[in-house]
C-alpha cells in the first residue's frame, strides 16, 4: 500500500468521525447557531486550516459571515462582518445554486480547480471531476487582502436556493484532496438538513406563537356579553409589534331616525358617537382643515374601501404612499410609519377595521471594509477593516408571514364581533320586549297613582288647606307622576298677561315662589293661536317640541329664556272664567304627551278651581272673623286706654294742681328766707356790740339772758335757719320733679333728655326706695350712655318708666316680705345706643332687678289688658298694656321682658332717635 492510499484511508476515518460528530451535535442542539459554529470547529480540525467560516446570504445578494473558527488568530476574525453582493458576482452565485459548484483556490500556482455536484442538463449526481483555470488577478488580489493563500468554496443549498457557503481559508499553499472535498461535501449536506430542521422548528414555533396569541384573542371576544375588544386590540398590536392600534366598529344597536338600521360606512360618515372605537398606544393627531374627527373618516380611508372587495391595506411607509399625502400632519409628529389595515368580515359584510401602526428602526451595520460600487471595476478590495453603517428612522414593512396572520386573526376577529352583534341585538330585542311590558305596567301604574293623587288633592281642598300649600303639593306631585323636569303655576292678569305664582323642579325638589324668569309673560304672543290651534285657553293643549312650531326669532327668544321645549299646558277655571294655567314641561327634550297624561293635567286643574273658590270663600270668612275679632280687641284696648287716660289725666291734674299750690309758697319761702337769715346776722352782731362796748349789764338783762340761754340761741340760729334753706330746697326738687313727670305742658313730640325723665320718675319713688326701720334701702345702679335728644312724648315715656319701677320695687318688697332675698335688693338702669331692624338709629334703655323673676307662662300674657298677678285693689292689669302700646304703637319701638327664674327680670325699651320715618305698607296677594 502507497503513502497516498493510507492517507486516503486515514482522511476516510477522519471522515466519518467528523460526520457522526455533526450528526450528533445536530441531534442534540436544537439552535441553529450553536450547530454551525459547532461545525466550523469541527471542520477546521478536520482540515487543519487557518480558518473555517460559514457564509450566509441575505436577500440582495450581499452575506454575513454566521459562524467561524480561527487556527491560533493567524488570519483576522471575519465574523459577524457583512460583505457586499458584488463581492461574489451573480454568474459565481448563479454557478453555486444551479451546479453546487465547489472551487478550490491556490494562489501560489494562480489556479483554481472547480467540479459540480449537479448536472443541470441530465438532472442527477455527476461524477466528482475538478477542471482547473487560471485565477481571476482581481480574485487573487482580493484573498491577498484577507491574508488568504489557498481556500475551498462549497456551496450550502436549501429548497433548491443558495443559503450560503461553507469556506476553508489558509495562510500557505495546500493542497486539498477529492476526499476532503468529498467530506466537506457531505458536512454540507449534513448544514443543509440542520437548516431545514432549524426552519421546520421556526415555523413550528412562530404557528405555536401564533395559534397562542390567536387564543388569546378569541378568548377576549368571546367573554360574553361583555366583550373584551380593548384586551384583543392589545394582545393584536403587541402580536405584530406595532407601537400602537385601532379597532374602529359599527354600532350593531345604532338606531338612526325613522328607525332605520345604518351600516358600518354609514355610520362613519355619521360620526364617532354612532361608532364604537378603541384605540392603544401611538395614534394619528386631528389637525386643523383635516375635515375628520377620527381617522377612519378620512375620504382618503373611506375611497380605499368604496366598493365590495375588502382586501388588506399594506402601507409600508406612509410617507411613500402619494395618494395619502393629504393625511402627511397626522402622523409627522408621530412615530408611525408603517400601517396594516385589516377589514373585518362576516357574512359579505364590512363589521369595522383593525389599523396596526408600527414605527421606524435605526439599522447597524458592521461590514468587512467600505465598498464603493462605482469603482469596483477599477481598483479590487484593498481593505477589509470594519466599517460600521448606520441607517436611521427605517421603516418596518410587512412580511408575508405578517399578512397571512393578519388575514387569519381578521377572520376570527370578524367572526367574534358579527357573534357578538347578534347577542347584542337579540339582547335589544328582548330588552325592548321587556321595556314594552314595564311601560305597560307602568302606565297601569301611573293611571292608578294619578287616581290617587286626585283623592288626595280633593280630601286636602276638603280638609282646608292654604292654596300655597295645595300649590306646591300638587306641583311636586305632577312632576313626579309625569315625569318632566318641572311644573309651574301662572295667574292670568287683567291685560292678558300671566303673574308667576311658583315653580317646583323635580332636580332640586324645591318649591320657589320668586321668579327666576319674568315677571309678566304675554301668552297670547308666546303662543299663536295658528300655531297651537286653540280658539281659547278653555282647554288644555300640548307641544311635543316647541321648535317645531316655526315660532318668529321673539317668540324663540322668550321659550329659549323660559327653558320650556315640550310642554302640556291646563287652564285653572274660576266661576267659569281661566284663572291660571298649570304647565309641565321638558326643558331639553321633546315628548309625545299621551292621552291619559292630558286627562290627568285636566283633572288635577279642575281641582285645584275648585281649591281656589273654597279658599276665597274661606278667606272672606276669616278676613270677617279677623276684623270682628280686631274690631272687639279694639274696643277693649280703647276702653283700657279710657280708663288708663282718665286716671292719669286726673292723677296729672292733681299732680299739677299740688305742685302749683306748693310753688307759691314755697317760692315765697326761699325767696325771703335768705333776708330772715341776713337779718339775723346783723341782730346778733348788733347784740355782739352791746355786749362789747356795756360791760356793765342789767340784772334784769341777765336773768333774761340765762332763761333764754342766750349762748345756746346764738349758736343754734343759724344752724335752723340753714336746715330750713336745705328742706326748702327739697320741697321745690320735689315740685320740679312733679311738673317734669306729668309733663303737662309737653304733650306734643319733642326732643328730650332720657336721663333727666329717669331721674324724675326715681326722685318721686324716693319714699318706696330709701330704708325703713325693718327693711334696708333698694341700691339704685345707673349705668347711663351717652344718649342724644330723643324725640318723644315725655310724659307717656315717664309713665312707662314709672310702671315697670314700679313692678320691680313690687318684686323686690315681696321678695323680702317672703324672706327669700338671698342678696341685697338692687336696680339696674343701663342706656345706650342701638340701631332697629330698620337700620334706624335708637336709644335703648335697660330696666333689670334680682327678684324672683317670672314664670314663663306668665310672661306670655305680661303685656295682655287687665292680666295682673297682684290681690285686688292692688293693680288694674293695665300698666304693662299701656306701656306696651306707648312703646310700640306711639314710638315704633320694642318692649320685650327676659326673665330668668330665682336671678331677676329685664325689660327693655328701644325707641327710634327720630319719629319723622315715612310709614309703608306693602301687600301682595298672591291668590
Amino acid at each position: 500500500m502507497t503513502r497516498t492510499l493510507e492517507q486516503d484511508l486515514q482522511i476516510s476515518r477522519q471522515q466519518n468521525s467528523l460526520l457522526r460528530r455533526i450528526n450528533n451535535r445536530i441531534r442534540r442542539c436544537g439552535e441553529l447557531s450553536e450547530i454551525l459554529q459547532a461545525t466550523v470547529r469541527e471542520v477546521r480540525d478536520f482540515l487543519n486550516t487557518d480558518r473555517v467560516k460559514i457564509y450566509q446570504f441575505d436577500v440582495d445578494g450581499s452575506g454575513q459571515v454566521v459562524a467561524e473558527s480561527l487556527q491560533d488568530n493567524r488570519l483576522p476574525s471575519l465574523y459577524k462582518l457583512h460583505f457586499p453582493a458584488d463581492d461574489i458576482p451573480v454568474s459565481a452565485r448563479e454557478a453555486f445554486r444551479r451546479s453546487r459548484v465547489r472551487s478550490i483556490v491556490n494562489i501560489e500556482t494562480g489556479k483554481i480547480s472547480e467540479s459540480s455536484v449537479w448536472d443541470v442538463q441530465e438532472d442527477e449526481i455527476h461524477a466528482q471531476e475538478f477542471f482547473s483555470r487560471d485565477v481571476d488577478p482581481c480574485h487573487i488580489q482580493y484573498l491577498r487582502a484577507m491574508g488568504v493563500k489557498s481556500s475551498v468554496v462549497v456551496p450550502i443549498c436549501h429548497h433548491e436556493q443558495l443559503w450560503g457557503l461553507l469556506v476553508s481559508h489558509h495562510s500557505q499553499e495546500r493542497d486539498v484532496s477529492p476526499v476532503e472535498v468529498e467530506a466537506l461535501q457531505m458536512v454540507v449536506e449534513q448544514i443543509a438538513i440542520a437548516i431545514a430542521h432549524h426552519q421546520l422548528l421556526e415555523s413550528t414555533r412562530a404557528i405555536a406563537a401564533r395559534e397562542k396569541i390567536i387564543n388569546q384573542v378569541v378568548d377576549a371576544l368571546h367573554s360574553l356579553p361583555d366583550v373584551e375588544i380593548q384586551i384583543a386590540l392589545d394582545t393584536t398590536v403587541k402580536a405584530f409589534g406595532g407601537i400602537g392600534g385601532r379597532v374602529c366598529l359599527g354600532n350593531s344597536c345604532f338606531e338612526g331616525y325613522n328607525g332605520r338600521m345604518y351600516n358600518f360606512r354609514d355610520q362613519v360618515e355619521l360620526g364617532q358617537e354612532n361608532l364604537l372605537i378603541y384605540s392603544y398606544g401611538e395614534q394619528p393627531i386631528r389637525f386643523d382643515g383635516c375635515g375628520w374627527k377620527f381617522i377612519e373618516q378620512a375620504i382618503e380611508l373611506r375611497e380605499h374601501y368604496q366598493g365590495n372587495e375588502f382586501n388588506l391595506w399594506v402601507i409600508p411607509d406612509i410617507y411613500q404612499e402619494a395618494d395619502l399625502e393629504s393625511l402627511f400632519p397626522a402622523f409627522v409628529d408621530t412615530k408611525i410609519r408603517s400601517i396594516l389595515i385589516i377589514p373585518l368580515i362576516s357574512r359579505q359584510q364590512l363589521l369595522g377595521y383593525i389599523t396596526i401602526f408600527r414605527g421606524a428602526y435605526d439599522t447597524e451595520k458592521i461590514w468587512a471594509g467600505k465598498f464603493d460600487p462605482d469603482a469596483r471595476q477599477l481598483y479590487p478590495r484593498q481593505s477589509f477593516a470594519q466599517w460600521r453603517e448606520l441607517k436611521q428612522s427605517q421603516p418596518v414593512g410587512w412580511s408575508q408571514e405578517d399578512i397571512e396572520f393578519a388575514q387569519e386573526l381578521g377572520t376570527r376577529f370578524a367572526s367574534a364581533v358579527y357573534a357578538h352583534n347578534l347577542y347584542q341585538q337579540i339582547h335589544l330585542f328582548n330588552e325592548l320586549l321587556e321595556n314594552q311590558v314595564q311601560e305597560r305596567t307602568l302606565q297601569l301604574q301611573n293611571v292608578s297613582e294619578q287616581q290617587r293623587f286626585i283623592s288626595e288633592v280633593t280630601e286636602q281642598i276638603s280638609a282646608a288647606l292654604d292654596v300655597e300649600t295645595i300649590f306646591k303639593t300638587t306641583a311636586r306631585d305632577i312632576c313626579q307622576l309625569l315625569r318632566t323636569d318641572c311644573v309651574t303655576i301662572y295667574r292670568w292678569l287683567d291685560d292678558g298677561k300671566t303673574c308667576f305664582i311658583g315653580n317646583f323642579h323635580r332636580t332640586n325638589s324645591q318649591w320657589l315662589t320668586d321668579n327666576y324668569q319674568e315677571t309678566e309673560i304675554n301668552w297670547n304672543q308666546l303662543f299663536f293661536h295658528e300655531f297651537i290651534g286653540q280658539a281659547d285657553y278653555l282647554e288644555p293643549f300640548t307641544i311635543e317640541n316647541i321648535y317645531t312650531l316655526n315660532l318668529p326669532k321673539p317668540q324663540i327668544e322668550l321659550v329659549e329664556k323660559l327653558q320650556m321645549q315640550a310642554l302640556a299646558i291646563a287652564p285653572i277655571i274660576l266661576d267659569k272664567k281661566p284663572w291660571g294655567l298649570i304647565i309641565a314641561y321638558h326643558q331639553q327634550n321633546s315628548r309625545i304627551w299621551e292621552k291619559a297624561d292630558v286627562d290627568f293635567l285636566r283633572q288635577t286643574a279642575v281641582q285645584l278651581g275648585i281649591a281656589l273658590q273654597q279658599a276665597e270663600l274661606l278667606e272672606q270668612s276669616q278676613k270677617q272673623a279677623h276684623q270682628l275679632t280686631q274690631t272687639i280687641q279694639e274696643l277693649k284696648q280703647a276702653q283700657a286706654q279710657l280708663i288708663q287716660t282718665e286716671k292719669m289725666s286726673s292723677l296729672g291734674q292733681l299732680v299739677a294742681g299740688v305742685a302749683h299750690e306748693i310753688n307759691n309758697p314755697v317760692n315765697f319761702i326761699y325767696g325771703n328766707i335768705k333776708h330772715v337769715n341776713q337779718y339775723c346776722q346783723d341782730l346778733l352782731e348788733m347784740l355782739n356790740l352791746y355786749q362789747k362796748h356795756f360791760p356793765g349789764v342789767h340784772p334784769e338783762i341777765i336773768e333774761y339772758a340765762e332763761e333764754i340761754d342766750l349762748g345756746f340761741l346764738v349758736e343754734d340760729l343759724p344752724k335752723m335757719l340753714a336746715s330750713m334753706n336745705v328742706g326748702v330746697d327739697r320741697i321745690r326738687q320735689i315740685v320740679l320733679s312733679l311738673r317734669n313727670f306729668s309733663r303737662l305742658d309737653q304733650a306734643e313730640m319733642k326732643p328730650v333728655n332720657i336721663h333727666e325723665g329717669i331721674d324724675s320718675t326715681l326722685l318721686i319713688l324716693q319714699h318706696r326706695l330709701k330704708a325703713k326701720p325693718d327693711t334696708p334701702a333698694i341700691q339704685i345702679i345707673k349705668e347711663y350712655g351717652n344718649l342724644p335728644q330723643i324725640e318723644c312724648y315725655a310724659g307717656q315715656l315717664n309713665q312707662v318708666f314709672m310702671n315697670i319701677l314700679t313692678n320691680a320695687i313690687d318684686a323686690l318688697e315681696e321678695q323680702r316680705y317672703q324672706q327669700t332675698a338671698k342678696f341685697p335688693a338692687q336696680i339696674w338702669i343701663k342706656t345706650s345706643v342701638g340701631q332697629l331692624p330698620n337700620h334706624l338709629p335708637s336709644a335703648i334703655i335697660s330696666i333689670r332687678d334680682n327678684a324672683g323673676g317670672i314664670p314663663e307662662e306668665i310672661i306670655k300674657r305680661l303685656f295682655d289688658p287687665f292680666f295682673t298677678t297682684k290681690p285686688v285693689g292692688q293693680g288694674t292689669g293695665l300698666g304693662l298694656s299701656i306701656s306696651y302700646q306707648i312703646i310700640v304703637e306711639k314710638h315704633k319701638g320694642i318692649l320685650k321682658c327676659n326673665s330668668v327664674p330665682q336671678q331677676g327680670t329685664e325689660f327693655l325699651i328701644e325707641i327710634p332717635q327720630l319719629q319723622t320715618v315715612e310709614k309703608t305698607e306693602k301687600t301682595v296677594n298672591r291668590v
